[in-house]
C-alpha cells in the first residue's frame, strides 16, 4: 500500500487500515493551578475530598509499582452505583499489567463503598471510561482508583460530570514504539501566566533509552489566555510515560491540554 503524504498515512492509521500502527492520545485538564516550583500534573486531583483519604500529592502523581499492584475504585456519590438509576453504573479499566502488555477490566460501581479490581498486577492505568449510565448520563461525584493497601496513592480519576478520566499520562505498552506528532494546550483564565510542559521519562538520543521516572522535557508552551498547538517528532520507547505539567507564574490558570502520536509495533 502506497501513500500521498503524512496526512493520507495517518487517515490510514486511523481507519485500522496499517497493520501494527494505531493512534495513542492523551487528554488533560486542570484548574486552580498554584505556583509550585516542581510544577503540577495536568489532572483533577486538587478537587478530590478527603473520602477514603486525601490523595498523597495532587500534584504528582504517583506511580504503581513495576509488578503491578491490586487497586480500588471508589466514588464521592453514592448515586455512582450499580445498582443506580442515575449515575456512573460501570466503568472499564484499561491498563498495562506487570509485563507492560495491554489488558482491562470492567468494574461495576457500588458508590461511596470500595470496589477492589480483580486484577492484582496493574503497573500504570491508562484510561477509565463509563460503560453504562443511570438517568444523568454521566458520573454524579468524582471516581477515583488508588492503590488497594495505600488509599492515598491515586493514580487516576473521572471527575464529577464527566465520563472519561481526563488524566493525559500514558504507558508505552510492551514491544511497542510511541511516535509522537502533536499536542497542543490552552490556558482560560484572565492574566494567569503559565507554562505547559510535555514529558517523557527516556532520553532525546537516537535511540532514546528510558529513563524510568526522570520525566526530561519534550515540548514547552508559555500560555496567558491562548491556545498553542505545536508539531512534534519524538520517539518513545516501551515502558516509557509521557504526561503534561503546568508551572504557573500567577496562581489560579485553568489548563487543558492534547498531545497524540502513532504507536507502532516493534
Amino acid at each position: 500500500m502506497s501513500y500521498i503524504g503524512h496526512g493520507d498515512f495517518i487517515l490510514e492509521v486511523v481507519k485500522g487500515n496499517v497493520p501494527g500502527h494505531r493512534i495513542m492520545r492523551g487528554l488533560g485538564e486542570r484548574d486552580s493551578i498554584a505556583t509550585t516550583a516542581s510544577g503540577e500534573d495536568l489532572w483533577r486531583g486538587n478537587e478530590l475530598n478527603a473520602t477514603p483519604s486525601a490523595p498523597g500529592s495532587h500534584t504528582f502523581i504517583p506511580r504503581p509499582a513495576d509488578a503491578g499492584e491490586q487497586m480500588t475504585v471508589i466514588s464521592e456519590s453514592a448515586a455512582d452505583n450499580g445498582g443506580s438509576a442515575t449515575g456512573a453504573l460501570t466503568i472499564r479499566l484499561s491498563y498495562l499489567d506487570g509485563s507492560g502488555d495491554e489488558q482491562s477490566e470492567d468494574i461495576t460501581m457500588n458508590g461511596q463503598t470500595a470496589v477492589d479490581t480483580a486484577s492484582s498486577d496493574i503497573r500504570f492505568v491508562q484510561d477509565m471510561d463509563v460503560l453504562t449510565v443511570g438517568a444523568n448520563t454521566v458520573a454524579e461525584g468524582n471516581i477515583r482508583i488508588y492503590e488497594k493497601a495505600v488509599d492515598t496513592n491515586v493514580y487516576s480519576m473521572i471527575a464529577a460530570g464527566g465520563n472519561k478520566s481526563l488524566v493525559p499520562h500514558k504507558m508505552v505498552p510492551n514491544g511497542k514504539t510511541l511516535i509522537l506528532q502533536e499536542w497542543m494546550a490552552g490556558e482560560l483564565s484572565a492574566n494567569k501566566r503559565c507554562r505547559v510542559r510535555l514529558r517523557a521519562d527516556c532520553t532525546n538520543a537516537v535511540p532514546p533509552v528510558r529513563q524510568a521516572s526522570v520525566y526530561l522535557f519534550k515540548s514547552v508552551m508559555a500560555l496567558n489566555s491562548s491556545i498553542g498547538q505545536m508539531p512534534l517528532a519524538y520517539k518513545i520507547p516501551a515502558l516509557s510515560v509521557v504526561k503534561a505539567s503546568a508551572w504557573a507564574e500567577t496562581a489560579a490558570a485553568e489548563i487543558s491540554v492534547h498531545w497524540w502520536g502513532v504507536l507502532v509495533d516493534d
